[in-house]
């Protein structure tokens, strides 16, 4: 609908260029007549026979066109009434010249086909086969007058019949051209709409990409470039269209000099501030003279999508092989069970049973790690005031464990929410409470877990929990987040991995956190409703502390 009426604005406007030609072309026209009949030399070269009709009717005509022409220009009155007035006079005035001169064989009469073809363009079918009619009816109206008016005078009826049909044929073609070009333009119009509005959904589309992309001409200079690279390639302003892709970055510029020259089949790593990005390139076009389209993908995103799908692959080989080692494990642990029950055994059996006992619970454990870890259920959000809760966890933890360390718990905003399935923050503070036991206690030292509260740069609130052990050694600190990493025999390597998985279920994020005493682990929550958060100071690296 808006391109209908956009080609409906551009049609009317060449319309009235059209009627403004037309009586530019009229007052020239009349110029010319009105000159030879100053120079004295219409009687000579129009063979005039009736003078004084010739010199009127030209100052007449002259005075028309240039009222005409001032009105076309002032678009007033409505175009078709100009184009009507124009056309009518046109007939009437080269219908007098031409009987005033020598009929139809002076040839004035042709010069009522620009009118007629003018017709046909400008008004509707049946109003410019009307005006083709009349200037038909002109020219064989005149020619019987001579007959009858001026003995002298030889009538050319079969040339004016010819010249008649000449305008019909005329207003019809220029008719029909018109309407053809008119479903051109409309055509055109559409297909320029259909045009615009895909490169705004392209754009659109590229603009929302987690993927940076960035469009260079034959020159380098960047033609399009999205939010996504603007950020990968950390750019401080937003306009660099028509900058040179070397001034925005030197890396990419000499990998795409590289690509260009020797098209291998495989990008290089390359550096954009802390950003390593792995760039794609494709050209635009078939010459050499095209355009390139250039994506930027974080490598170190592609890393850990590639780490995550093997954690997965590996998470369920793992879980097929724990439910297999299920069934003859409790088989064996039944049997030992049923055979510590035995009156003969002696002290030596009796401590073989310990040790399969003790190692069937062992391997147990791992097994239901494992299956918890790759049954990871759905989480089930709900909004937690953090102060309460917390109080309710430690309660629980002192309850249920009897050599349970000091807690101390700076004072948070009663009003502090966040969004955590309960059980699955449970579980994660349990296990890290579990993990301070097992490696934190120090001879003659009470075990005390510190925890405290901050908000990020990215205004995300973040619970610190803290003991008073040895650290974290700085030498397994990057490793003892992954799975299956442990620094004890009896341990699964298992308890935070899946403890940050839970996190990540919940949109939150948990962390190592390097300080000057004590192990540390930040869990930083996705959502947070508050009026203000408190502030701690930011820890301070140190080290030394094993981990399960």
């Amino acid at each position: 609908m808006g391109s209908r009426a956009g080609v409906g604005l551009i049609r009317h406007a060449e319309d009235w260029r059209a009627i403004t030609s037309l009586n530019m072309y009229r007052s020239l026209i009349s110029f010319g007549l009105v000159g030879v009949l100053l120079f004295g030399v219409a009687e000579s070269m129009f063979d005039v026979e009736l003078p004084d009709t010739f010199r009127i009717t030209s100052l007449l005509y002259l005075a028309q066109c240039a009222l005409g022409l001032i009105a076309a220009l002032l678009r007033k009155p409505a175009l078709r009434v100009q184009v009507v007035v124009a056309c009518s006079v046109d007939i009437v005035v080269f219908t007098a010249l031409t009987l005033a001169s020598t009929g139809v064989s002076g040839g004035l009469g042709m010069l009522l086909i620009t009118s007629v073809a003018a017709a046909g363009m400008l008004l509707p079918a049946r109003l410019a086969a009307l005006l083709a009619a009349c200037a038909a009816l002109g020219i064989l109206g005149q020619e019987t007058w001579r007959s009858v008016q001026l003995p002298a005078g030889q009538a050319e009826f079969v040339q004016a019949g010819i010249l008649g049909a000449v305008f019909f044929i005329t207003a019809g073609v220029a008719h029909w051209l018109a309407l053809r070009v008119r479903e051109s333009e409309a055509l055109a119009a559409e297909r320029a709409s259909e045009v615009r509005d895909l490169a705004a959904l392209n754009r659109h589309i590229i603009q929302q990409m987690e993927v940076g992309a960035v469009v260079v001409d034959n020159r380098r200079h960047v033609q399009l470039i999205n939010d996504a690279a603007i950020r990968l390639l950390e750019l401080e302003d937003r306009s660099h269209t028509g900058r040179a892709l070397t001034k925005l970055s030197p890396a990419l510029d000499s990998a795409l000099s590289q690509w260009s020259a020797h098209n291998p089949a495989a990008s290089e790593i390359i550096r954009a501030g802390s950003h390593a990005l792995l760039p794609v390139f494709s050209t635009l076009g078939a010459s050499d003279q095209a355009g390139a389209l250039i994506f930027l993908e974080d490598a170190l995103r592609q890393s850990e999508q590639a780490q995550q799908l093997k954690l997965i692959s590996i998470g369920r080989l793992s879980a097929s092989i724990a439910h297999e080692i299920r069934n003859p494990l409790g088989a064996i642990s039944h049997a030992g069970q049923l055979l510590a029950e035995s009156p003969s055994l002696g002290p030596d059996d009796s401590r073989m049973l310990a040790i399969i006992h003790r190692h069937t619970r062992r391997i147990d454990g791992i097994v239901n790690s494992v299956l918890g870890l790759s049954r990871r259920s759905q989480t089930s959000r709900r909004t937690l005031a953090l102060s309460n809760w917390l109080d309710d966890a430690i309660d629980d933890y002192l309850t249920y464990n009897d050599d349970s360390p000091d807690f101390d718990v700076d004072p948070f905003d009663p009003q502090l929410q966040v969004e955590f399935d309960p059980d699955h923050l449970r579980q994660v503070l349990f296990n890290l409470w579990d993990n301070a036991q097992s490696y934190a206690r120090r001879d003659g030292v009470v075990l005390t877990i510190h925890l405290s509260g901050q908000c990020n740069r990215s205004n995300r609130f973040c619970l610190d929990i803290r003991d008073n052990g040895p650290g974290i050694d700085t030498a397994i600190f990057n490793q003892i987040m992954e799975p299956f990493f442990t620094t004890t025999r009896e341990g699964t390597g298992l308890g935070l991995h899946i403890a940050a998985e839970l996190c990540e279920a919940n949109g939150a994020q948990l962390m190592p956190v390097a300080h000057s005493s004590g192990a540390c682990f930040r869990i930083v929550f996705a959502h947070v409703r508050t009026p203000s958060a408190p502030a701690a100071a930011s820890p301070t690296p140190n080290n030394v502390h094993d981990f399960d």
